[in-house]
């Protein structure tokens, strides 16, 4: 099982290429006008809406390769530092899983936040834990930490709430995993018309741009063309020896997966984590519906 490294109260994978340094570097990043944000926790659909914004702002031109992606053209906070994304020229696009309240705020910035059915969410990071440390992980307990946060950047539905309550804000755009799967070329004119006008005429303009989008990142394409590297690998990451640097990223990437792998006893005490914790809150209603 992996290590934690406890970091402002959440807890952050203990391995090399999560520094304190740079994720309490980033933490107290303030973005410039016009950065855009990709937000999100992990398994909600970060990369697919990273490579959506990626295409939108370059007019289908920039698919980079995984890892460049991370490091140079939209760099994952907490792995690269602040100097990173000070190094990017033009509309500077960057991710990061904090919460909400974790990070300092521009109100020119504008900063898009993909959600997840939880169900989902946890099948997802369960089969990805398994492959990032090359170890068979016991669905139980790991249902168990994902449920009390003992989970990297903490439990998920804090982490969802704390975006959710400023669906209001100007500059946040708030997305449906769920609602982008099943309509994606409306999904990405939505996301066009909030990063500006120009990008959502570009696409209503020309409608053989906004079908290459939508196929380039649709889950086959970037599942054929996208290859995660582990920067670095280090014993603290994993204890197994035959722990290896090339993940499958890309498993599924359906709708209702989760639903069909939890037991219904681990379905109950999902619903009743989630509706505790975010009580009031619309999505329950689509997380949950009978």
């Amino acid at each position: 099982m992996p290590s934690f490294q406890i970091i402002r109260g959440i807890p952050f994978l203990n391995a090399d290429y999560f520094s304190r340094e740079k994720i309490e570097g980033t933490m107290d990043y303030l973005p410039r006008d016009g950065d855009i944000i990709i937000a999100s926790y992990p398994k909600t659909g970060t990369t697919w809406l990273q490579y959506i914004a990626l295409q939108i702002i370059s007019k289908g031109q920039l698919f980079p390769s995984f890892s460049d992606a991370i490091s140079k053209v939209a760099p994952f906070m907490g792995i690269s530092g602040p100097e990173d994304i000070n190094n990017l020229s033009g509309v500077r696009i960057y991710k990061h899983h904090y919460r909400y309240d974790m990070v300092k705020k521009n109100s020119k910035s504008k900063v898009l936040y993909i959600y997840r059915d939880p169900k989902d969410v946890v099948i997802s990071l369960y089969h990805f834990q398994q492959e990032l440390f090359d170890q068979k992980v016991d669905l139980h307990e790991f249902f168990t930490d994902f449920l009390n946060g003992n989970v990297g950047y903490g439990r998920y539905f804090e982490h969802a709430l704390s975006f959710l309550a400023h669906r209001n804000d100007d500059n946040i755009l708030l997305i449906s995993y769920e609602k982008l799967y099943a309509n994606p070329k409306e999904g990405i004119l939505r996301i066009a018309k909030f990063l500006g006008e120009e990008y959502y005429r570009n696409l209503k303009e020309d409608e053989s741009l906004l079908h290459k989008i939508v196929e380039y990142t649709s889950f086959d394409y970037m599942k054929t063309n996208l290859t995660l590297e582990l920067p670095h690998q280090t014993s603290k990451l994993a204890s197994s020896e035959n722990s290896k640097n090339i993940i499958n990223f890309f498993r599924k990437g359906v709708v209702g997966d989760g639903k069909d792998s939890l037991s219904s006893d681990q379905l109950r005490r999902l619903r009743e984590v989630a509706t505790e914790i975010m009580k009031g809150s619309d999505v329950l209603q689509y997380w949950f519906k009978e």
